[in-house]
């Protein structure tokens, strides 16, 4: 970005040539006998959705308590929230007008009230910051959904809303709820992050958390890092530091990043999803960090160039700025995907302007050709809003966009027939290495040299669990892709042995060269048959995709365990599990595998068991102290241990 500078014609000299990360970095380490594979079941399953924003991934929990998934999925400002409840046919039916199309970001699900069903919390913005809003909470009422904010008590304290999470943060039995919020406005005079305490009588209050309050996140995933048994948090932000903030069990929190990150570490900036697994089977909880960069930071001088394809994509600010590019051309090029991300309803549309007349055209949205005659000529003075064009002579463009005011969030573009290009400006790189780290006794130790260099790439998501059923936790990882092309995500599976190997050939990712981008997702078996399957959202005008695993294991084994409420009536939020067999011992936090603006409730737990026929042991501990245990159990199975309500 540049403000309000104007460019000289002349060649500057320098061409850079972004390749893309695709077929830059992709290599195929997991044998092809070894490999998950995935079908996109979508269709045939019921989940039917249009392609639109998504906004952090969805939320997965058993709403009803049935023994089948249901899925609560976020599309941001343009379809209403879809719930899509599961039935013991493994399909889905949708169920209509759960709540209105508005500025929604995250949704999570918790029994709050303790009757037997999960009630649902979604987190609304600020409408470009000017309007503060509660979130909302749903209460559920044998599958029907009353929105009870007011007379719950929570009416009254807005905010930007992102994330929403339960969390029984004083360990008294019932779920209490906090919101994590975009940074306030200058009229903002409530906290930005919130804390609600439930009452027990099916209203809560607001409870003031030093500290919290003020953590500069908008995302955070529960966990609990120490095995102290009680809740902790890690914060973190696509556009700030990450934090770790230790649960004291009354509500606040003490922030203990610096003597629970690695020595010498950077805050861990451009953090955008967390997935949680014990990978090493020590029993505590490892951390993957998804990092990269969203829209906002995306649109500064951001280009994707395939010279062998002769295409350019570029993103740029929405804000009051003038910058452009040279272009290189044998022929005529062609104009498409010309758009502003609206901010509010500032600019209708950015006019196009060609040659130097200035003769406007349609902005384009398809193929639109420009010869060079046409474009002949650039203009004289660019002294409004809109895209500027003009062909220079011996096969040279120009390209500048002019905003005179803060009209829209970013400003994209996308030019064919393009043989090379220059900047006076060097495009900004949009890898953000991700992270790993392996919990060593309530410290952590950074192992991201194991992270293959295949997700050295500008990565949105990132989902666990045992994909081949080998008995060591694995991870799946969304990248965004180029500009204006999808790639493939890549499953990394655990060799046991504190490595990984990666693939890209997992069928998992439908939308393969589309405009969409990867996102987010939750990995979790929907359909009971002992194989971890994924729900995939792609963004940016992409649509929802169920992946089956068919993936033939071999001989490997599994058990599933349906984690239900405690002889005391307890939910299963923030349960342990451990199972021993004669190869090793894992362990499981009941709730949500991953954080990003959303919170699942995966209480039917799975663990792969590789060779191993018998656990010899099975352990549930809920949050209020109360255990059972199993011995010597068949694998293959679905258990059931705790009570229903």
């Amino acid at each position: 970005m540049t403000l309000l500078r104007k460019f000289s014609l002349v060649a500057l000299g320098v061409s850079i040539v972004l390749q893309s990360a695709c077929s830059q970095h992709d290599i195929e380490t997991v044998p092809k006998q070894n490999r998950v594979l995935f079908k996109d079941v979508s269709d045939s399953v019921g989940l039917v959705s249009e392609a639109n924003w998504k906004y952090g991934g969805p939320a997965v929990a058993d709403l009803n308590n049935d023994g089948h998934y249901d899925f609560l999925l976020s599309n941001h400002d343009t379809t209403p929230v879809q719930l899509f409840m599961g039935n013991a046919a493994h399909h889905f039916d949708e169920i209509k007008n759960v709540y209105p199309k508005a500025d929604l970001h995250g949704i999570s699900a918790g029994d709050f009230d303790l009757d037997g069903d999960n009630d649902v919390l979604l987190s609304l913005g600020g409408g470009n910051g000017l309007t503060p809003q509660p979130q909302r909470l749903l209460r559920n009422d044998n599958g029907t959904f009353t929105d009870i904010t007011k007379e719950a008590g929570i009416s009254e304290l807005g905010a930007r809303g992102r994330s929403v999470r339960w969390v029984d943060l004083d360990n008294d039995g019932d779920l209490d709820f906090m919101q994590v919020n975009a940074a306030k406005m200058v009229n903002e005079a409530l906290p930005r992050n919130i804390i609600f305490e439930n009452l027990g009588n099916g209203t809560f209050r607001y409870v003031e958390s030093p500290g919290f309050e003020d953590i500069e996140a908008e995302r955070v995933l529960i966990t609990d890092y120490n095995s102290d048994n009680v809740m902790d948090i890690i914060a973190f932000t696509s556009y700030d530091k990450t934090s770790i903030w230790q649960g004291n069990g009354d509500f606040t929190f003490s922030n203990t990043t610096n003597t629970v990150l690695p020595q010498g570490h950077d805050d861990y900036p451009g953090t955008i999803t967390v997935a949680q697994a014990d990978i090493d089977n020590d029993g505590d909880l490892d951390y993957y960090f998804a990092r990269g960069k969203l829209y906002y930071t995306i649109a500064n001088n951001s280009i994707s160039f395939d010279k062998e394809k002769q295409s350019l994509d570029l993103r740029d600010v929405g804000s009051k700025s003038h910058d452009g590019l040279t272009l290189y051309a044998d022929s005529d090029i062609v104009l498409s995907d010309f758009y502003h991300f609206p901010r509010a309803k500032l600019l209708e549309f950015m006019p196009v302007f060609i040659g130097a007349n200035k003769q406007q055209i349609t902005t384009p949205k398809d193929a639109h050709a420009i010869t060079q005659e046409q474009a002949k000529g650039f203009p004289a003075e660019v002294n409004e809003t809109g895209w500027y064009l003009g062909y220079l002579g011996d096969n040279k463009w120009r390209l500048e966009w002019l905003l005179t005011d803060d009209v829209a969030w970013d400003v994209r573009a996308s030019i064919k027939g393009v043989s090379d290009y220059e900047a006076n400006w060097t495009p900004q790189e949009l890898a953000v290495p991700d992270v790993l780290l392996r919990n060593d006794d309530g410290v952590l130790t950074d192992i991201s040299q194991r992270i293959p260099d295949s997700l050295n790439t500008n990565n949105w998501g990132v989902t666990s669990g045992d994909f081949n059923n080998d008995g060591n936790a694995d991870f799946f990882v969304y990248r965004f892709g180029d500009l204006q092309r999808r790639i493939a995500d890549v499953m990394l599976l655990n060799t046991g042995d504190g490595h990984f190997t990666s693939s890209v050939a997992h069928n998992a990712t439908t939308e393969i060269g589309s405009k969409s981008h990867g996102d987010s997702g939750v990995a979790f078996d929907f359909d009971l048959d002992g194989k971890i399957d994924i729900l995939s959202g792609d963004d940016d005008n992409g649509k929802w995709h169920l992946y089956k695993n068919v993936t033939d294991n071999g001989n490997n084994n599994h058990l599933l365990i349906k984690i239900g409420y405690s002889e005391n009536g307890i939910d299963p939020y923030g349960a342990k599990v451990w199972i021993t067999t004669k190869g090793k011992k894992q362990y499981k936090l009941i709730g949500s595998t991953n954080a990003n603006h959303s919170q699942s409730l995966l209480n039917i737990v799975h663990f792969g068991l590789g060779k191993d026929e018998v656990v010899t042991d099975i352990t549930v501990r809920w949050r209020d102290g109360t255990t059972r245990t199993l011995k010597n159990q068949q694998a293959n199975q679905l258990l059931t241990l705790g009570k229903s309500i």
